[in-house]
């Protein structure tokens, strides 16, 4: 299994996968499903995606301290044939001016693996503590959309606050920024 898109949306956590990405036969199309999960995530999943608005704002070439009321809602993440991955953030701001008002936003897409042999490029996020909390909030994605999960259904409006919460603490608790 091999997961595409991760999304904590204010219903539902989405994700895609593709089932058989390791079939090396052209006749044999690779299976993708969509899913929609209402189960509450394990605390590790909230906690890793806390981490991230400092990563999106080195992504971003933005200032520290505009991760304050920023929260990461999710991710892309593409494969090359050799396995060789890039991700793009997808996150939502509450602006200073529009309280009432999430405004969304995407990074670009950034190479986060060292290419395999005959491939260009090189990892693009260059602190290995912003690669490490990105990498574990995949992790934990790739764990949640692997069936690691409560037994409880998701709470949203308290697991919104929870996930902003952590995230305004995130910078602090990693060290970013100082």
């Amino acid at each position: 299994m091999e997961l595409k898109k991760f999304t904590i949306g204010s219903k539902a956590i989405k994700f895609a996968v593709v089932l058989n990405p390791e079939s090396k036969d052209e006749n044999v199309a690779t299976e993708e499903r969509n899913v929609t999960a209402h189960e509450e995530p394990l605390p590790e999943l909230p906690a890793a995606f806390g981490k991230l608005p400092p990563v999106f704002c080195e992504i971003m070439e933005l200032p520290a301290e505009y991760a304050t009321g920023l929260s990461v809602t999710g991710f892309t993440i593409s494969h090359t044939k050799q396995g060789t991955r890039s991700v793009k953030l997808h996150a939502k701001k509450q602006l200073e001016t529009r309280t009432d008002f999430l405004h969304p936003m995407s990074s670009p897409m950034i190479q986060i693996d060292k290419p395999a042999d005959g491939e260009s490029g090189d990892v693009q996020l260059k602190d290995p503590k912003m690669l490490k909390a990105l990498n574990k909030a995949i992790k934990e994605a790739e764990n949640y959309a692997g069936g690691k999960r409560s037994q409880k259904l998701l709470n949203f409006n308290e697991g919104r606050a929870g996930l902003q919460a952590l995230a305004d603490q995130g910078q602090s608790q990693l060290g970013f920024g100082s």
